[in-house]
């Protein structure tokens, strides 16, 4: 496993749920051809990914918008492509069934020495929210650092994982781990139970608040930056 820096210092974390009153294919017609295109477009903005839920969980669909700085999630520039949204963007908008939107600071970028670039994204992700005890922070970033993202990455399909901090005052789990896998049934690996069993993870999660765990298939790679 390789660590590497990131010239993405932050992250912007969307989910959405369509909703009864919102038909799917227009919704993602509006995001895919309207609203994520758009946003690559604002300074800061470096890239795009939209995945939809494999975990029969809601919401059904996520977005991660890699940024080059926190700031950029609520920069000028950005408000003001929100305020200039169409009346299609604004009508989808006022009906969707649910919006959460959430900025997290870079902590670390993991990735398989086998991983090739054109492997990235994954076909998977597999989204850890982890809100925990302020004692028991130091230990969890320890443990994730030291142990628990080494075992992870010997999961066949494996590509790569990072780890986010959330910014202050938002109503979320403060710590995000995202991992990219090439396969859907991790879950089940000899290697996977052995991740997730060791002493050390028991001690640590005696300290978690909560925990989210998520499985999404990637839908659309927007690209890179407009700008």
């Amino acid at each position: 496993m390789i660590s590497q820096q990131s010239s993405a210092q932050g992250l912007v974390f969307i989910y959405l749920e369509a909703g009864p009153d919102v038909n799917e294919t227009d919704l993602n017609a509006w995001y895919d051809n309207e609203h994520a295109p758009l946003r690559l477009t604002v300074p800061g903005f470096m890239s795009a990914i939209r995945y939809k839920a494999v975990d029969s969980q809601n919401p059904k669909w996520l977005t991660l918008y890699d940024i080059e700085t926190p700031e950029a999630a609520n920069s000028d520039a950005y408000n003001a492509l929100r305020a200039q949204g169409s009346d299609n963007e604004k009508a989808i908008l006022s009906k969707l069934g649910g919006l959460s939107r959430r900025s997290y600071l870079h902590m670390g970028t993991f990735t398989h020495p086998d991983t090739k670039p054109e492997e990235l994204p994954s076909k998977y992700v597999f989204v850890v929210s982890l809100e925990m005890t302020p004692e028991g922070e130091d230990e969890l970033n320890k443990w994730y650092d030291e142990e628990h993202m080494d075992l992870l990455s010997k999961i066949p399909g494996w590509k790569a994982g990072r780890k986010r901090g959330e910014l202050a005052d938002q109503p979320v789990a403060k710590y995000l781990a995202i991992h990219e896998l090439s396969n859907n049934d991790f879950l089940s690996t000899p290697e996977f139970k052995h991740a997730t069993s060791t002493e050390w993870r028991a001690r640590v999660m005696k300290n978690a608040v909560r925990r989210e765990v998520r499985i999404f298939e990637l839908h659309k790679d927007f690209g890179k930056s407009k700008v």
